[in-house]
């Protein structure tokens, strides 16, 4: 999986740590107007995204400095909880996280990348388009703020 100097990316398939990851998921996620609802989830609502699918972690040293849950839905690969430690913003974690997230997706044969943006979050609706992400729809869920729909289809291993 992809490295830099100050971070490495890699597929977290224990069950250990999870507190220490939902911890640093929590504080990425926290100040978000409406809240998130990522904030009520549990170290057991971890795991069983874990399960679902699988957890590409960024660590510094021995620390979760970014995250990026992962599950095939289809021919795609369904991205959520993305999220980057708050000290550790703007360091480039999130383009390796979904780097790391094409390369799964292209071993796993899969052709296209989906994911959910909260339009109250026009930053990030802006970094993805910026990542190649189009919208593709919008949708809501019950009890929920509005959300956009996009995807971003892979170019071949080598194009």
């Amino acid at each position: 999986m992809a490295a830099s100097s100050a971070f490495t990316i890699s597929r977290w398939t224990s069950s250990e740590r999870l507190d220490d990851l939902l911890a640093m998921v929590h504080a990425a996620f926290a100040g978000f107007e409406p809240p998130s609802g990522v904030l009520n989830e549990t170290v057991g609502d971890l795991a069983a995204r874990q399960r679902a699918g699988f957890v590409l972690v960024a660590q510094a040293g021995h620390h979760f400095v970014g995250s990026l849950f992962c599950e095939r839905k289809g021919d795609a690969l369904y991205l959520t909880r993305m999220a980057s430690a708050p000290a550790q913003r703007k360091s480039c974690i999130g383009q390796a996280l979904l780097n790391a997230a094409i390369e799964e997706a292209r071993r796993l044969g899969l052709k296209r990348l989906t994911l959910r943006v909260r339009i109250t979050l026009p930053g990030n609706l802006a970094y993805f388009k910026r990542a190649g992400f189009i919208e593709t729809g919008t949708g809501q869920d019950p009890g929920r703020v509005p959300y956009i729909t996009m995807e971003n289809v892979l170019e071949p291993a080598g194009a």
